[in-house]
């Protein structure tokens, strides 16, 4: 019998493709101590930022945060740019390792600050590994060493990628004193993840009251992040971009006030321009991360280097 929240997750996800990549880990993950799940959860940053996580799971052999990416078809690169040859299109996206790492980052820092809120030390919190999980059964990959690193497909496919379990979570560790042990992950782990708050709400994908946006940035930097948007009303269906400046949550006021202005600023610079290469900046409101701007955008647009 499976310990009692061994795999945390309070609701299906809204995507078939990822609960099955899910479902995938779970079904291969042993009914025993230290092995953890969390599963589909948010969280946010000291810088602001909400993230949204698809897997946080502690194994014998380390803590890591993996992301499931479900394209199918035949996937090449070109250096950092992937492209997912389907039948239908070919879908264009950066490798997701790159942000998955800045994610485990952020999640490793705001542990430490609980650990140390909660006068553990923060030695405890070890080193959150991030990984990317390529879950479509039918993938067949030709991504080159460099772009292979820490990506993994699964383990009753044929992707011509390592397995996730087999390959890796299911891995001992590589150096003893990396291994997590039955008390960190049955205690603390829990203890400080929700001392963080790590939550299932989607209220952060609100722009507005019309607006919902996608649980998956579109690109991210340091200070902003982009998200696609959609408005659905019954008559009126539209697609949009929101770039969310991010407000820090250590900031001063007046450094709140100075995101701000920099934002307005953007906004109102792109008032009454109209050209075919410059993306029109719609509305300006507060978002829970910083301020936001709307841009009139569509699914199927790419950056110029894609």
């Amino acid at each position: 019998m499976r310990p009692p929240r061994q795999w945390s997750q309070e609701r299906i996800s809204p995507y078939p493709w990822e609960q099955d990549a899910l479902d995938h880990v779970r079904q291969l993950m042993p009914h025993a101590e230290p092995y953890r799940a969390w599963a589909a959860f948010s969280f946010t940053a000291q810088s602001g930022r909400v993230n949204e996580c698809d897997l946080l799971i502690a194994v014998p052999a380390g803590l890591f945060l993996v992301e499931i990416k479900s394209h199918p078809g035949q996937l090449h690169n070109t250096g950092s740019t992937w492209n997912f040859r389907g039948q239908d299109r070919t879908r264009t996206i950066t490798n997701p390792l790159h942000f998955n790492d800045m994610k485990s980052k952020e999640l490793k820092s705001q542990l430490q600050c609980a650990a140390r809120k909660l006068g553990i030390s923060d030695r405890v919190v070890p080193r959150i590994e991030p990984a990317v999980f390529l879950s479509a059964p039918d993938l067949e990959s030709r991504l080159d060493e460099v772009q292979q690193i820490k990506v993994f497909g699964r383990d009753d496919g044929a992707s011509g990628l390592k397995r996730i379990w087999q390959d890796f979570l299911g891995l001992p560790p590589d150096r003893p004193e990396r291994r997590i042990t039955p008390e960190f992950s049955r205690h603390t782990l829990p203890q400080l993840l929700k001392a963080i708050g790590i939550r299932q709400s989607a209220t952060h994908l609100r722009f507005g009251e019309a607006w919902k946006m996608e649980p998956h940035p579109l690109d991210a930097g340091p200070s902003w992040e982009d998200r696609l948007a959609s408005r659905d009303d019954g008559m009126v269906q539209e697609e949009g971009r929101v770039r969310i400046y991010l407000v820090s949550q250590m900031a001063t006021e007046a450094a709140r006030k100075a995101t701000e202005r920099a934002a307005r600023r953007e906004y109102q610079v792109l008032q009454g321009i109209n050209h075919r290469g410059i993306v029109d900046a719609v509305e300006f409101r507060e978002h829970q991360g910083g301020p936001a701007i709307l841009f009139r955008h569509r699914h199927t647009d790419l950056r110029l280097d894609q």
